[in-house]
């Protein structure tokens, strides 16, 4: 009898803690449906909330400057369910605003006021976003427009090449000219900008670097860096067989010299060793001014790609004939 009684108390309370276990579950059910049932409402309902937008300006005239800075944010308050106005905190869009056309030449200002702030705010926003406010409501400021010029580009530079190397033109700048901005009587004492100095070493094929631009107190532009280009090839000799010819010879006289060839050597880049030919060369000697026995001999040459190394006679003898 007295286990009986045991196990009937055992029974009693392990019901009674399956009915507080069920009360707890029906408990937490209604409470998650209560929650989820206020947040479907909340993201329905129609609220206001206000939001700080960053402002982005496009097409400022380098040569125009600003005499105060536009504003960089401005101060939304809009209109929507919370759905969206929850996706549109997380993510605020950024405004974008072209001045293309607003600059104003008369008086020198710019001028966005509400009706044209308003509709490229609206449009950075879903369509069913409402703006109630806005500050500020205007965004105005004052320029001036600075002189400028286009100079050129100076290289400051020195370089060593490999063996057997020169270069195969002269150092390529681009762009060779820049336009810079600034006070008109400061821009008249500048005739061209300088790169920063740089040395190269050792130069055997093409070498690229850009070089920042070394800029006066005073003076902007939009073109920091150039980029300079030198370009290193190997070279061999080549040599001509050149008529020396004479110039300033009097109409009455005839001008003989001895020898009458001369022999030049050149270094010449191995890529324009077939396109230098002799008709690139002259060898002149001038009609004597005074009672010398020789003439000296002076190499003139057109083409961009050789250098010239020696000759096997720097001077002729000569004789002058008077015609009959």
């Amino acid at each position: 009898m007295k286990l009986n009684l045991e196990l009937l108390k055992r029974n009693i309370k392990q019901a009674g803690i399956w009915l507080l276990r069920k009360d707890a579950y029906i408990f937490l059910l209604f409470v998650g449906l209560v929650t989820l049932f206020w947040w479907g409402r909340s993201m329905t309902t129609q609220r206001e909330i206000h939001l700080t937008v960053p402002i982005t300006y496009t097409n400022i005239p380098y040569e125009a400057i600003l005499d105060t800075p536009l504003e960089k944010q401005i101060s939304v308050t809009i209109r929507d369910n919370g759905r969206i106005l929850r996706k549109l905190k997380q993510e605020i869009p950024n405004l974008t605003i072209d001045l293309g056309n607003q600059f104003d030449e008369i008086d020198g200002s710019i001028h966005l006021s509400a009706d044209i702030l308003r509709p490229k705010i609206q449009d950075i926003f879903p369509g069913s976003t409402k703006i109630q406010r806005i500050y500020p409501e205007v965004i105005e400021t004052h320029y001036h427009i600075q002189s400028s010029k286009y100079v050129p580009i100076a290289l400051r530079a020195t370089w060593s090449l490999a063996k057997q190397y020169q270069l195969a033109s002269s150092p390529i700048i681009e762009p060779k000219q820049i336009c810079i901005f600034g006070d008109k009587e400061l821009l008249n004492t500048i005739d061209s900008l300088y790169t920063d100095s740089i040395y190269i070493e050792d130069i055997n094929g093409e070498y690229q670097e850009e070089l920042s631009l070394v800029l006066p107190q005073g003076i902007r532009t939009n073109t920091p860096k150039v980029s300079v280009t030198l370009f290193g090839e190997q070279f061999t000799d080549k040599t001509f067989v050149l008529p020396i010819q004479v110039q300033n010879v009097p109409q009455n006289e005839t001008l003989h010299v001895f020898p009458q060839e001369v022999s030049v050597i050149v270094r010449v880049g191995i890529s324009h060793f077939n396109s230098v030919k002799s008709s690139d060369f002259q060898a002149i000697c001038t009609y004597p001014t005074t009672n010398q026995n020789t003439l000296p001999i002076q190499i003139i040459h057109q083409s961009p790609y050789v250098t010239l190394m020696r000759t096997n006679i720097r001077e002729v003898e000569y004789i002058i004939e008077q015609k009959p």
